[in-house]
């Protein structure tokens, strides 16, 4: 009876983990199949997208610049007279207008040689004395006297001898006309002389004076150094007391309100600088930022490309005009050059949407119909070079406008994957 009851016991225990376990696989099933439908839904790859759109791209690439002065607005102040430096006008910093005085060199010997000159000059141009034409005209009425009483008698001589010719010998004729022909040469030099006192000196004569004269002056406005442009005095050689010869250097002016950057440029953007060079010159051809202020924006709209490349790098050198109306590039200085090529118009897609695979391939993510498809595109023609410009690469080939590529995320996607498309990031405030 004891047996009974224990198989009993036994019979009912295990109905009841039979029917403990059938209860506890039910809801284990059960949330098997809401995971795999979880497992479903989370499959899909989460990536923001951006479109294949026709842009205008200008290309840049940047370089290292320095500031020079513009040759223009450099001037080197030498003596162009010899002195003793008597005052200096002007100091180191100063900034001075053309014209004006930089430095005063002694002139008394300059004044004194001026003064001479217009003293020959006005020597030679005065008009004769009325005492000094008197005393021509008398010369020449003595010296016509003399010739007529000369000829006369010569006429008296030639008639006697041609009547009888034994009364007057040949000693005697050749004497009176001899006689006569001095006479005649004295009377036409005081003529010549009456009427060189009438009519002046010769005009050569007077150009040479003049001549003179201008030169004295020249060398007495040398006395005076002024300047030959308008900027800063950024050197003062001279000293009072000191001696300038024709030809020292006395001072230095630069003007920086517009300054000359040069950079060099490596040679495959040549092609595309050149264009740009040679444009209107109403795009701008270059930026410049100084580390010194960088806050400010330097532009330069004109330049040109040295004929010369470096032996070492194959770089051509560039300078660009640029305006500096606050003077604050200043020479020497290294700046950072942004420099432009020709605006291309074509294809585009944000940089950050291609990959380079394991073969060098340049590789996109498309999005159709919700799901990735790995596409490879070029970004350049066969021996051409890509163009990019503000985070934007041209597409060649590959891709039509309006595509959808993935931008964030989709790097690596097999084809097929199920992609999700995350909403656009805010961009954020540009920094002033």
């Amino acid at each position: 009876m004891s047996r009974v009851v224990i198989r009993v016991r036994r019979s009912v225990v295990l109905l009841t983990a039979g029917v403990l376990a059938l209860a506890s696989v039910a809801p284990t099933a059960g949330c098997r199949k809401h995971s795999a439908s979880e497992k479903s839904d989370s499959a899909a790859v989460p990536v923001r997208i951006a479109k294949v759109e026709r842009r205008t791209l200008r290309p840049s690439f940047e370089v290292v610049g320095l500031v020079q002065a513009d040759p223009k607005r450099l001037a080197t102040v030498t003596a162009a007279a010899s002195g003793l430096v008597e005052r200096l006008e002007a100091s180191e910093g100063t900034q001075i207008h053309q014209n004006d005085l930089i430095l005063q060199l002694d002139e008394r010997k300059a004044r004194t040689d001026l003064d001479r000159a217009q003293a020959a000059f006005d020597r030679l141009v005065a008009k004769p004395r009325p005492e000094e034409l008197v005393q021509a005209r008398g010369t020449l009425a003595k010296m016509k006297s003399a010739h007529d009483l000369a000829a006369a008698r010569l006429k008296k001589t030639q008639e006697v001898r041609a009547k009888t010719p034994e009364l007057v010998p040949e000693v005697q004729f050749l004497e009176d006309q001899r006689n006569e022909q001095i006479a005649k040469a004295e009377m036409d030099a005081a003529q010549a002389q009456l009427d060189l006192l009438e009519k002046g000196p010769r005009a050569e004569l007077r150009r040479e004076a003049q001549v003179e004269v201008t030169a004295a002056k020249l060398q007495l406005e040398f006395c005076r150094v002024i300047a030959p442009i308008s900027g800063q005095v950024v050197e003062l050689k001279a000293r009072v007391g000191q001696r300038a010869d024709v030809g020292t250097l006395l001072a230095t002016i630069i003007d920086t309100s517009e300054v000359v950057v040069q950079a060099r440029v490596p040679g495959q953007y040549l092609g595309g600088l050149l264009q740009v060079i040679r444009g209107d010159g109403r795009r701008t051809l270059a930026e410049v930022r100084c580390p010194s202020f960088p806050d400010e924006l330097f532009e330069a709209k004109s330049g040109w490309l040295g004929q010369q490349t470096e032996a070492s790098t194959g770089d051509v050198p560039v300078k660009l005009h640029m305006p500096n109306p606050k003077g604050l590039l200043r020479v020497g200085m290294t700046v950072r050059v942004k420099v432009y090529g020709p605006a291309v118009e074509d294809l585009a897609i944000p940089e950050i949407a291609f990959t380079v695979n394991e073969e060098g391939h340049h590789i996109v993510t498309l999005v159709k119909d919700g799901k990735a498809a790995p596409t490879e595109i070029e970004l350049a023609p066969e021996g051409g070079v890509e163009v990019r410009a503000d985070g934007w690469v041209r597409v060649v080939k590959g891709l039509q406008e309006g595509d959808v590529v993935a931008v964030e995320n989709g790097y690596a996607l097999p084809e097929g994957t199920p992609v999700t498309v995350l909403p656009s990031k805010t961009p954020e405030p540009k920094q002033p």
